[in-house]
């Protein structure tokens, strides 16, 4: 029997960055995966929407229509690119790896069932990294391709002409802007009164103004009353008498934890509600020595989310303890222009010991923009006004999702926002923006500190 010192189970973003940091700090890892590395999220979720927003210019043709076929054929073909990317590193660390249904005989034994037979391993620990699934409603069920949820909202060869997304959150904004850019006519419905509650209000301001200049039916503060199949057609009601037609329904609701193949009772461990798997502030669970990442936990699913609670799991399977900062894990969304964010924004700051004065600086005013980049968005830069550190960055820019890690890491040093004015870049690009908005910043710091 092989031995080894922690095994993952699930090889999707949370399981594979546990495997490799565990590796990392020399332990000796295998990573148990049933489908093939990188779990379903190559082929649902976040990696395949993302890949879809780049695919659409390489599949458009002159007079910008789109060849669905290729469309949908070169997003699973990046999902099988990927997963072979992420084997290689795997190899490369020395993480051992298995394909197989793995089956938790104890905390420290499980046996891997393939096609060819049974394996029995066993570790001194492990990570429970095996996600989540989306549930639909007690009277809308999953219908083949008509209604269906955002995980196989791209598991087609066709783009529909209409398409109704049932809730929102970055996702379900994510997906109405691309099944837009593919010519669908898009419904956005949501139950919350506005998108992406919890953020800043100029960023909930600026993505529902984006969506609507896009021609994306927004429909929030509905709950859906009734559905009839007409044909090939969904006749859709909506609190307050709200009445249309789609070809396609996208479910974006709750989800449930991929608990069914535990005998978790058995073994102890404790489930929420939603069949989360629940675990304390070092990731681990109701039961001694396993461990417990990614959407399988129950917290909204987003990449970086699930490879920082991989890390810090495998942290703690290793007895090197490290907490969950929410505030250090950026909020992303892949719209045009991106959406990213990271710490507290101004009006919240007072929740959480600070007292902010912020800096704005609108992409319009910027030289990229000027290039043709892209002249909607701002830059946004909170900080401290005793101490001088910034404490949070809002940005809506083109590659808004790549900068946030810049601004992150000057963060976690305690950057202050003198020193983030003073930013190096060329001049015509996004910096510029953190730049400007961090100058602004730091003017409106002196002015209070004037001020009698």
């Amino acid at each position: 029997m092989d031995e080894f010192d922690i095994a993952v189970i699930g090889a999707g973003p949370a399981g594979v960055t546990a495997a490799l940091r565990g590796a990392e700090r020399g332990a000796r890892v295998c990573l148990i995966e049933q489908d093939r590395i990188g779990g379903s999220c190559f082929r649902k979720g976040f990696y395949p929407t993302k890949a879809a927003m780049a695919l659409i210019e390489a599949v458009s043709s002159k007079n910008g229509s789109v060849d669905a076929r290729q469309f949908f054929k070169k997003t699973d073909e990046f999902g099988e690119s990927l997963s072979q990317s992420w084997r290689s590193r795997l190899d490369e660390q020395g993480v051992e790896t298995y394909l197989g249904r793995a089956v938790l005989f104890s905390p420290t034994l499980i046996q891997i069932e393939t096609p060819q037979g049974s394996k029995e391993v066993s570790a001194k620990k492990i990570v429970l990294a095996i996600g989540s699934h989306p549930t639909s409603l007690p009277n809308l069920p999953f219908e083949g391709d008509s209604i269906v949820s955002i995980d196989d909202a791209l598991r087609s060869d066709r783009v529909p002409e209409t398409v109704l997304i049932l809730g929102a959150g970055p996702r379900g904004c994510e997906l109405a802007t691309l099944f837009n850019r593919l010519g669908s006519k898009v419904f956005l419905s949501d139950q919350a009164p506005r998108l992406l509650t919890g953020q800043d209000p100029d960023v909930i301001d600026f993505i529902e103004g984006m969506l609507k200049k896009q021609k994306i039916k927004l429909l929030l503060n509905k709950r859906l009353v009734s559905y009839y199949k007409n044909n090939n057609l969904f006749d859709i009601t909506l609190e307050g008498g709200v009445k249309f037609q789609v070809e396609k329904i996208v479910l974006n609701l709750k989800r449930e934890g991929n608990v069914s193949s535990l005998d978790y009772e058995r073994l102890g461990l404790r489930l929420g509600e939603r069949k989360e798997v629940l675990v304390n502030e070092t990731l681990e669970t109701s039961v001694p020595g396993i461990f417990a990442a990614g959407s399988v936990i129950g917290r909204t699913a987003s990449a970086g989310l699930s490879e920082e609670e991989g890390r810090i799991a495998a942290d703690s399977t290793l007895g090197k303890t490290k907490l969950h900062n929410a505030d250090w894990i950026p909020f992303i969304v892949h719209t045009r222009p991106e959406i990213a964010t990271v710490g507290c924004f101004a009006e919240e700051a007072h929740h959480k010991g600070f007292r902010a004065v912020e800096g704005r600086c609108e992409a319009r005013s910027l030289d990229y923009a000027l290039m043709g980049e892209g002249s909607s968005g701002f830059f946004k830069v909170a900080a401290d006004k005793k101490s001088g550190m910034v404490i949070g960055v809002q940005l809506v820019s083109p590659r808004a999702s790549e900068l946030i890690s810049l601004v992150l890491l000057a963060m976690k040093k305690g950057i202050k926002v003198g020193a983030l004015a003073s930013l190096a870049g060329d001049g015509f690009n996004e910096i510029q923006g953190i730049r400007e908005a961090a100058k602004a910043c730091s003017r409106a710091l002196k002015s209070q500190a004037k001020a009698p």
